[in-house]
C-alpha cells in the first residue's frame, strides 16, 4: 500500500505515506542459505548459519544498505553470471590484467530496529486491514453456506491467517488444497501452523487422483491451459467443505492472501470478487493492497513461521513445475528439490510428441519451458481427436465414439428440454451420431454450442469433479461403476437447473480442452495449393516495383505465374490485402538496398513465417539446424492434408522459394538445401543471425497479428503450428540469450519503439503498438540505408 525509500546509512527501508502501487519490482529479504548456495562466500563475507536477513534483493539485483551491489544474468541449463557492481565492481589494476577482488563483510539487518521504525505506519495499516476483514465476514458469512481461510503455506497466506485469526471466529476453518506437487518445505510449514493457532480447525484437502496420473490424462498444464488450479486447488476445498457440512451444494466465502502487486492483472481486482475463481464462492483479499515490503515487516515483528525456500532464494512459494513461473524460480527450484521435481519433468518429457537431439536439449525444452505456451494437444503424443461436426440450416449432426454414449445421455440432462427439436442417436459402424434438428427450420446457435460441449465432456470426462463443485444445486455427482471401477456422471434431471456451470470450462471440458487436436482443421493450411507450384523470386518483386498498380497486366511474367505472385505478394507484406494491387513502404527496402538483399529478404521471411500457411507450417513443424529428408516432410503434412497432389504442388513452391531467392544462397543461407542433380533431396531450416532492426519489425508483426503489444521469452519459444504467432527466436533460430541481448539494445537506441525486462522476475519485451507501427520501423531501416 505504501512506497518505501532506503536509509543508506543504516542499510534499512522506511515506509512513506505515499501510497504505492504495482511496479513488478518487490523486493525480498535474501539469506545466508542463499548466498551459500551460490558459492559467494569469496566475495562477501558473512556468518552461513545467520538466520537474520543480509542483503535484499529487487529482481534479480542484489542491494546491500540500499545500494546494488550485484546483478545476475541466467545462463543456459541454469547457471547465473554475476556482474559485480557498486564496491564490488572489478576493475582493471594499473599495469596489470588480474582483476583485484574485494571482498564485502556483510552485517546483517537489525530487525528490531526496523520493524520499531516503521512501526506507526504499519500500525495503522494493519488496524485498517483488520476492521475490512471484519466488515467483509459481515457483509457476506448470512450469505454463505461456509466460510474458510485459504492457506498455501506461503509468506501471504502467513500474514492473513494471523490477521484473520485475530477477528475471526474461532470455527472458521484454514483450508490448505495440497496440489500434490508442493514444495517438502511447504508441507512443513503446514505441520508447523497448526500447533500455534489453537482452537481453529485446519483441513489438508486434495484431488482425488494423483498429480502425476492428471499430467498423464491432461498433458502437462500451460500458461493458456491451466486446469491445474481447478482441479488440485479450488474443487478440492469445494467438496470438502460440502462433505463437512454434509450438503450437496454450498456458496462460500474464501478468504485468500491475494495481493495486487504480484501481477498487472490481480492490481485491477476490487478486495472482495464474486465468481473469480468458482461461481459458488466469493473470494475476500483483505491484504490486496499490501505490498512486499509491508509483508516482511510484519512477519519480522510478530515472528511468523517462515517458509525455507524463500531462505534458498525463491521469491515465491507454489508448485514443483508451475508454467507461470520465472526461469530463476524454476532454476532454484530444480537446485534444491531435484528428486521431488524430476518425476513431473519426465512427465513432460513422456507426454510431448518431440524427439530431443540430446539429454541438454530435452533438460532446455523441460526446465526452460518449451512447454508453457502450449494451447491444446497438437505438441501432445496422446490426443483427443476433435469429433466429427456437421452444422446446417434446421440441425446439428455430431459424431462421438460409441462407448461414450451413455455418458452423453447423461450430460444432455444438463441441458434440460430444447423445445422445438426432435433429438435422435443412431450407430454408423464404430461411432455414434447425434442428430438434433429444429422444426422451425432454424437451428439456435446456443444451444448447439452446448450439444457439442455435451460430446466433448462424454469424449473425455475421468471424473476430475471440478464440473460437480460448480453445480449450484447438487444435481451433478460422479460415482464408481460397480462393474469396471471407473468413474461416472449422474445429473439429477429434476433438481438440475439447466444453469450450465458444468459446461463453463473451455470448449466444456477442461481435459478435452487440454488434449484437443483437430488435425488439418486446427492447423488450418487448406491454402497451401495456392502457390502452383512456383515460388517467390527477387526476378517478381523487381518486375511488381516497376509496374506497381498495373502488375495484374505484366506480360513480363507467364500468366499462371501472376496470381501466385499476387499471393506471395501480400503474405509478404509487399502489397496490401485488397484485391488492387497497393505498394507499401516494405517494398522501398528492397528498392534501395536491391531485391537480392538479404535483410529484405529476411524482413519478408518474417511476415511469411506469420501469415503464409505453407512456411508458418514449415517453420512449426521442422527443428532448426537438423537436416530433414523431403520424404520426412511430406510424410509430416500428410498428418494435415491428405491430397498427395497437394502436398507435392505446395512442396514444389517451397523449394522453388529456397533456390530461386537469397535464403537458400551462400553461406549465411536461412534454409540450406541440399541437391540430388535438379531436385531438392533434403532441408535444413538454420540458426542465423539477423539485424536488430530485423527482430523489432518482427515484434511488430507480431502485435499486429494478435493484438498484444507484450510477450514473454517463454511463449516466443514455442513454435506450434496453432500458436497464434511465430517469433524472431522460432523464424530465424535465435537463441533466447541473443534475442534478450538484442532487445536491450534495440530498447537503448529506439525506446521509443521497444521495453523489456530481462530480469530474474520478468521475461516480457512491450512494444509501442498503440503509437507505432510495422511501417514506423521499416522508416528506421531506410534511414539506415
Amino acid at each position: 500500500m505504501y512506497s518505501y525509500e532506503w536509509d543508506k546509512r543504516t542499510g534499512r527501508y522506511r515506509l512513506t505515506t505515499q501510497t504505492g502501487k504495482f511496479v513488478a519490482s518487490e523486493i525480498r529479504p535474501v539469506f545466508a542459505e542463499e548466498l551459500t548456495a551460490m558459492e559467494l562466500e569469496a566475495r562477501l563475507a558473512f556468518d552461513p548459519v545467520e538466520r537474520r536477513p543480509l542483503l535484499w534483493a529487487k529482481q534479480n539485483v542484489f542491494l546491500y544498505r540500499g545500494e546494488e551491489i550485484a546483478k545476475l544474468h541466467k545462463k543456459r541449463n541454469g547457471k547465473v553470471d554475476i556482474e559485480w557492481k557498486g564496491v564490488l565492481c572489478e576493475t582493471e589494476a594499473p599495469s596489470t590484467s588480474v582483476k583485484p577482488r574485494t571482498k564485502l563483510n556483510l552485517v546483517p539487518v537489525d530487525v528490531e530496529v526496523l520493524v520499531a521504525e516503521n512501526r506507526d505506519i504499519m500500525s495503522a495499516l494493519v488496524a485498517d486491514t483488520l476492521k475490512r476483514i471484519k466488515e467483509m465476514y459481515d457483509a457476506y458469512a448470512g450469505k454463505c453456506d461456509a466460510v474458510y481461510i485459504g492457506f498455501s503455506c506461503g509468506k501471504d497466506s502467513v500474514v492473513l491467517l494471523d490477521l484473520c485469526h485475530k477477528v475471526l471466529p474461532l470455527d472458521i476453518p484454514v483450508v490448505f488444497s495440497d496440489t500434490d506437487m508442493e514444495l517438502p518445505d511447504t508441507y512443513s510449514i503446514w505441520e508447523q501452523i497448526q500447533n500455534l493457532y489453537k482452537g481453529r480447525p485446519f483441513l489438508k484437502v486434495s484431488a482425488k487422483t494423483p498429480a502425476l496420473e492428471n499430467w498423464r490424462q491432461f498433458g502437462p498444464p500451460s500458461q493458456a491451459l491451466r486446469w491445474c488450479c481447478s482441479v488440485h486447488k479450488s474443487t478440492p476445498a469445494i467438496l470438502a467443505l460440502k462433505e463437512r457440512l454434509g450438503k450437496r451444494s454450498i456458496n462460500t466465502l474464501a478468504f485468500v492472501g491475494v495481493r495486487g502487486e504480484e501481477s498487472q492483472r490481480r492490481s485491477g481486482y476490487e478486495d472482495i470478487g464474486d465468481g473469480l475463481k468458482s461461481q459458488s464462492q466469493v473470494n475476500a483479499m483483505p491484504i490486496l493492497a499490501w505490498s512486499a515490503h509491508e509483508l516482511w515487516l510484519y512477519i519480522f515483528e510478530h515472528k511468523l513461521l517462515l517458509n525455507e525456500a524463500y531462505r534458498k532464494g525463491l521469491p515465491r512459494v507454489g508448485c514443483l513445475m508451475c508454467p507461470m513461473s520465472t526461469d530463476r524460480q524454476n532454476d532454484l527450484i530444480r537446485m534444491n528439490y531435484p528428486e521431488k521435481v524430476a518425476p513431473f519433468a519426465n512427465a513432460v518429457r513422456n507426454t510431448i510428441d518431440r524427439e530431443f537431439s540430446s539429454e541438454e536439449d530435452a533438460d532446455a525444452f523441460v526446465y526452460e519451458g518449451g512447454w508453457h505456451a502450449r494451447k491444446s494437444g497438437v505438441s501432445l503424443k496422446h490426443v483427443i481427436v476433435e469429433p466429427g461436426v456437421e452444422r446446417k440450416s434446421d440441425r446439428i449432426i455430431c459424431e462421438y465414439p460409441i462407448e461414450a454414449e451413455r455418458a452423453l445421455k447423461e450430460w444432455l440432462k444438463a441441458l434440460g428440454k430444447i423445445e422445438g427439436t426432435e433429438l435422435s442417436f443412431r450407430e454408423d459402424g464404430q461411432r455414434g451420431v447425434l442428430e438434433c434438428v429444429w422444426s422451425n427450420g432454424k437451428a439456435d446457435k446456443a444451444v448447439s454450442k452446448w450439444l457439442v460441449y455435451a460430446v466433448h465432456k462424454a469424449m473425455s470426462c475421468t471424473g476430475c469433479n471440478s464440473c460437480e463443485a460448480e453445480c449450484p444445486t447438487g444435481a451433478l455427482r460422479f460415482e464408481k461403476d460397480t462393474c469396471n471401477g471407473n468413474t461416472k456422471v449422474r445429473i439429477d434431471d429434476v433438481t438440475c437447473i439447466s444453469c450450465m456451470r458444468c459446461f463453463a470450462p473451455d470448449d466444456g471440458c477442461w481435459r478435452y480442452y487440454s488434449k484437443r487436436y483437430a488435425g488439418a482443421k486446427t492447423m488450418n493450411i487448406s491454402g497451401i495449393n495456392k502457390y502452383m507450384t512456383f515460388g517467390l523470386k527477387p526476378e517478381w518483386i523487381e518486375v511488381l516495383a516497376n509496374a506497381g498498380a498495373n502488375f495484374r497486366q505484366t506480360t513480363a511474367l507467364g500468366n499462371r505465374m501472376v496470381p501466385a505472385a499476387v499471393t506471395w505478394f501480400r503474405e509478404a507484406g509487399l502489397i496490401g490485402d485488397s484485391t488492387a494491387i497497393t505498394t507499401n513502404l516494405l517494398l522501398e527496402v528492397g528498392k534501395k538496398r536491391g531485391f537480392s538483399d538479404l535483410l529484405f529478404w529476411h524482413l519478408l521471411w518474417f511476415r511469411l513465417a506469420n501469415t503464409s500457411p505453407l512456411v508458418k507450417w514449415y517453420v512449426c513443424n521442422t527443428e532448426i539446424d537438423v537436416h530433414f529428408h523431403m520424404k520426412e516432410i511430406d510424410e509430416k503434412l500428410s498428418q494435415s492434408v491428405g491430397s498427395a497432389s497437394v502436398r507435392k504442388g505446395a512442396l514444389q513452391s517451397l523449394c522453388q522459394l529456397v533456390k530461386s531467392s537469397p535464403l537458400g544462397e551462400g553461406a549465411e543461407a536461412l534454409i540450406h538445401a541440399e541437391m540430388k542433380g535438379r531436385a531438392v533431396e533434403k532441408l535444413m531450416h538454420c540458426s542465423r543471425p539477423v539485424d536488430p532492426l530485423t527482430v523489432l519489425y518482427g515484434l511488430y508483426v507480431m502485435a499486429e497479428k494478435s493484438g498484444r503489444g507484450a510477450f514473454t521469452v517463454r511463449q516466443m519459444m514455442v513454435t506450434e503450428f496453432d500458436v497464434e504467432v511465430v517469433s524472431p527466436l522460432a523464424a530465424f533460430g535465435i537463441s533466447p540469450d541473443d534475442f534478450k541481448k538484442q532487445c536491450m539494445g534495440l530498447a537503448a537506441m529506439h525506446p521509443d519503439f521497444i521495453a523489456c525486462s530481462f530480469t530474474l522476475g520478468l521475461d516480457e519485451v512491450r512494444v509501442a503498438s498503440g503509437t507505432k507501427t510495422c511501417d514506423d520501423v521499416v522508416a528506421l531501416i531506410l534511414e539506415k540505408i
